[in-house]
């Protein structure tokens, strides 16, 4: 019955059939029939008609008949197109064609991440498409610019890849992110391939994000490396659409904005900006408003012209108010500025107060590695071999889980040591600068005296919205990645109207 709805344009007591198509209608009357509106499917916050995007590559030179579904991958729902060709002859390089046809007249998050070349479609008996007896993806036989493994160390590397990201079959020169990777995956790549330092590899997450390809990091054994970049991709680039830009907190590592990477996979590109100090631990930083201005320069350098959008949780917050501020003197357009329980500085700051490490430790354990346990009198002084070996021996006590176990005792001791710094530089900030870009932020409960002092710093009327959770938790919380997602998607949408 509920099928049957009231007709607008019949009499009293007409009704209309709702029949679950989804039709197009031309200028001349005639209907498109686009596919079954109880197939849509919704990728990353967009709601999608497999049955109009099949449309599209009916249309394109050379197909016979496709198919387009979505599937499960490593990092979410991912759209997965099957196609005919008119000559059985075409390969996987003019299908990788297809995709570029696509892309000229979809938006990116509607271009199926895989394009497969079939012979038939599967059938039911009664003659509809059979979806489930589609091939998944990777095991597409014609699949054009795959690079083979040469050596031992790119052996193993591939058998790694293949297991974390679930992919039949992975090439040398293959895009870590573009086959599904996160910073999640990665860690776990950079654990497994703790393994093969016999052939030489020592593989550290910023590696892998900097050289995202089998042959890029072999290549920098060989002394072929390039300069490393506080810059990294956290997801795939999505053409035609501006990165957003996140900025690290005060640990300086960019960890925790990987459940949003992953929520606007096909969306946005998150390109998130790490501390310089992570990558040089000879290097300091001087003051924050030094580091935004550095920040600044490398996000021009991938995004010349605005409009920007930035986004920072904690301290990386304050990080990229500064950075609004400053694209704006240069006569750039911010269009977007996050703001995730963001630290707000005070003159009121006791600059004098006692400055305790080992509270800070035990603070910096209670977060990255929640099972652990610090003794109860902590010995020693604040060097690095000192943090080195506590942080050793907390990583090693049983039922310690975390994906900071990834990085080992040496690289967390240096993280410490960063985020000691960081530390000590905000409590030299007075105030935010004032913004001609509205921020939006989320808040956790009690800050509202923040909240207020924030609006006065920046100049603005700054609406915010509350997140029941803390202050660790809201980087990863359901309600702040729908809303992010929900205002950042209504962003894309708006540029591919315009």
């Amino acid at each position: 019955a509920e099928r049957f709805v009231a007709d607008p344009f019949g009499g009293a007591g007409a009704r209309l059939y709702r029949t679950g198509d989804l039709v197009r209608q031309r200028e001349d009357g005639t209907l498109d029939y686009l596919g079954r509106i109880d197939q849509q499917v919704k990728i990353r916050g967009f709601r999608i008609e497999p049955g109009e995007i099949e449309a599209r590559l009916k249309q394109l030179p050379g197909v016979r008949d496709a198919a387009v579904v979505a599937r499960d991958g490593a990092s979410g729902k991912q759209l997965v197109g099957y196609v005919l060709p008119v000559d059985s002859t075409s390969a996987g390089e003019w299908c990788e064609g297809l995709r570029e046809q696509l892309k000229a007249s979809l938006p990116d998050y509607m271009v199926p991440t895989h394009l497969m070349l079939l012979e038939r479609l599967p059938l039911t008996p009664n003659g509809k498409l059979d979806r489930k007896a589609l091939p998944a993806p990777g095991a597409d036989p014609a699949r054009q610019g795959y690079v083979a493994p040469d050596s031992a160390l790119e052996k193993a590397l591939v058998e790694i890849w293949q297991d974390v990201l679930k992919v039949e079959r992975v090439g040398v020169t293959d895009h870590f992110f573009e086959l599904g990777g996160d910073s999640i995956l990665s860690l776990q790549v950079v654990a497994r391939s703790r393994g093969l330092k016999a052939q030489g590899l020592n593989l550290k997450l910023r590696d892998l994000m900097q050289k995202p390809t089998i042959a890029q990091l072999v290549a920098g054994l060989q002394g072929q490396a390039s300069t490393p970049s506080t810059v990294l991709a956290m997801n795939a680039e999505v053409r035609g659409t501006a990165p957003l830009f996140c900025i690290h907190a005060g640990f300086g590592t960019v960890f925790d904005y990987e459940p949003l990477a992953r929520r606007l996979s096909g969306v946005r590109q998150v390109l998130a900006v790490q501390s310089a100090m992570l990558l040089d631990p000879a290097w300091r930083d001087a003051s924050l408003p030094a580091m935004a201005s550095a920040y600044v320069a490398q996000i021009r350098a991938r995004q010349p012209q605005g409009p920007y959008s930035l986004l920072g949780w904690s301290l990386g917050g304050t990080l990229a108010l500064l950075m609004a501020a400053q694209l704006e003197r240069e006569g750039q357009q911010v269009e977007f500025v996050g703001l995730v329980d963001s630290f707000v500085p005070s003159a009121a700051v006791d600059r004098h107060a006692v400055d305790d490490w080992r509270a800070d430790l035990r603070d910096f354990v209670r977060v990255t590695l929640p099972d652990a346990r610090l003794p109860q009198l902590i010995e020693g002084e604040e060097t690095v071999t000192n943090l080195r070996a506590l942080l050793a021996t907390a990583m090693a006590g049983e039922g310690v889980a975390s994906t900071y176990l990834a990085l080992g005792a040496d690289e967390l001791a240096h993280v410490f040591c960063v985020a000691r710094h960081l530390k000590h530089l905000s409590l030299q900030l007075d105030r935010c600068p004032t913004v001609a870009v509205e921020p939006t932020c989320w808040w956790t409960p009690g800050r509202e005296a923040e909240g207020l002092e924030l609006a006065a710093q920046v100049g603005q009327s700054v609406q915010g919205e509350w997140i029941d959770c803390g202050h660790f938790q809201i980087p990863r919380d359901e309600r702040f990645l729908a809303r992010a997602e929900e205002i950042l998607a209504e962003i894309v949408e708006s540029e591919v109207l315009s």
